[in-house]
């Protein structure tokens, strides 16, 4: 078996869409489990890897939903943020005006809010292999815990 060159795989990688569409995404992922599966009761991965950025551009709500429902499929969601290594312009340095009633509150973090609960900020992309196992032994030991 040929060894895949991770580092080459993200260097093909573009992350050059003007909008993040990650509410459809989950909803094909969801919709795709689905149809593969007739018991809910399975647990199922997906892992995203994006810049992160934009997440909320369908709507705070819709996001929400979407990862509510994944969840509620059993479905364990690993969000992998390939951030900019040298720490310029940052995912964790984005925040974002909190609003309510037409009012300012505040600023916060943008990852105050993000509304995956298992994210990754990947910064060295050699070391991506050793990230997908972590997660993946992570959700090994989610999934030995569910009586399924």
């Amino acid at each position: 078996m040929k060894h895949l060159n991770f580092t080459r795989l993200i260097q093909e990688m573009k992350f050059d869409q003007r909008k993040t569409m990650i509410s459809e995404l989950l909803d094909f992922a969801t919709e795709m489990f689905a149809c593969q599966s007739h018991s809910s009761d399975n647990a199922k991965l997906v892992t995203i890897l994006s810049d992160g950025r934009g997440i909320f551009s369908e709507g705070t709500e819709r996001i929400i939903a979407a990862v509510r429902r994944a969840k509620l499929l059993n479905i364990f969601l690993v969000f992998i943020i390939v951030d900019n290594p040298l720490n310029k312009d940052s995912i964790l340095d984005i925040r974002m005006p909190i609003f309510e009633d037409g009012r300012l509150l505040g600023i916060r973090s943008y990852m105050d809010n993000f509304p995956f609960p298992f994210y990754i900020i990947l910064r060295d992309l050699d070391t991506l292999p050793v990230v997908l196992s972590d997660a993946l032994r992570q959700w090994f030991e989610i999934v030995g815990r569910i009586d399924i």
